[in-house]
């Protein structure tokens, strides 16, 4: 605070009052436009849309079917939202009780500390899963996130809150990399019987 005081003095001694104006809101300008290139810079972010065919490959669906089951889903796309829909019945027949689907990353994730995934539920828990070249096939890196019937919820996760895992048993694994992901997918099981649906908006990876 001296200091300042002292700062403003010399100014009163070497300018008019109108100058002075003049030079306090252009340091005033220059030390908020300096603030806000700061915090860009510092603060960056890569999302990627369930929509876009550049930065995702065409869906996999896979159902307990490969293991006797008959739920059954499927991807389509929403026209008024466009944007992808992962739908289906999910049936404990046959001990089944699984539905999933799997996309491809076309593009590279930098080093990131979380992910922001968007969708639209049913009120259903769902399965978040990573898939990198250092997993054994059909392992996956989980993280569980319940949504709320008919509205937009965004769930927030870090590398921590992922768990690898085998048709849903822990397994080894190294520690999550979210630059190391090249498949994200979608499962619901849990013994969630019925019908299911899951609008899927957007990851956004935040450094």
């Amino acid at each position: 605070m001296t200091n300042i005081l002292i700062f403003i003095k010399q100014l009163c001694r070497r300018y008019t009052s109108a100058e002075i104006g003049v030079l306090l809101k252009g340091l005033f300008l220059s030390t908020s436009l300096l603030a806000t290139i700061l915090f860009q810079t510092s603060v960056s972010a890569m999302e990627i849309q369930f929509s876009s065919q550049q930065q995702l490959s065409s869906a996999k669906i896979s159902n307990d079917t490969v293991m006797g089951g008959i739920s059954s889903s499927e991807i389509e796309n929403d026209a008024a939202q466009d944007q992808p829909i992962f739908s289906g019945n999910v049936s404990l027949a046959n001990n089944g009780g699984f539905a999933s689907m799997e996309y491809r990353i076309n593009t590279p994730i930098p080093a990131s500390n979380s992910v922001k995934l968007t969708v639209m539920g049913d009120g259903k828990r769902y399965q978040l899963r990573f898939k990198t070249p250092k997993l054994s096939f059909g392992e996956a890196y989980v993280a569980s996130f319940t949504t709320i019937a008919g509205q937009q919820t965004q769930h927030i996760f870090t590398p921590n809150d992922f768990k690898p895992q085998f048709r849903g048993r822990s397994v080894n694994a190294p520690d999550l990399s979210f630059a190391d992901i090249d498949r994200v997918g979608l499962l619901i099981a849990d013994k969630q019987a019925g019908e299911f649906s899951l609008m899927l908006d957007s990851m956004t990876f935040i450094d």
